[in-house]
């Protein structure tokens, strides 16, 4: 019994955080940006999910697409930082960099050359 009491208690605390994170987390950061299009996602809550896209690319994700990333979403998630560079013949690497800065600069974790194939994804 106390057990679930807690629970409940934890549950509602989170509750209120996570409430009062979005009011005051603003897509002013990719990860705030991303943070806040997962949030979305968690509540089901496609408007606010579309509000987070570029005027010209708002409903480019049908709610068919959002209610299958809802399914796909889980508590825990993890999030990276990539870069692009796109050279004038039309080659591209995708840069990973550390999610946050090591004495005060962003470091390389990875990076590989675009295959041709995921190439328009990109575009």
């Amino acid at each position: 019994m106390r057990y679930k009491t807690l629970t409940i208690i934890y549950v509602i605390m989170l509750s209120i955080f996570l409430s009062s994170c979005e009011d005051t987390v603003k897509p002013d950061t990719e990860q705030n940006a991303t943070w806040l299009m997962k949030l979305a996602i968690d509540e089901n809550d496609y408007e606010r999910f579309n509000e987070l896209f570029s005027e010209g690319r708002k409903n480019t994700v049908s709610e068919k697409i959002f209610d299958a990333m809802s399914e796909l979403s889980t508590a825990g998630a993890s999030y990276k930082n990539y870069e692009l560079i796109t050279f004038e013949n039309g080659e591209m690497l995708l840069v990973k960099l550390t999610p946050m800065t090591i004495d005060g600069e962003y470091k390389i974790e990875d990076v590989m050359i675009v295959p041709d194939e995921m190439k328009s994804f990109f575009e």
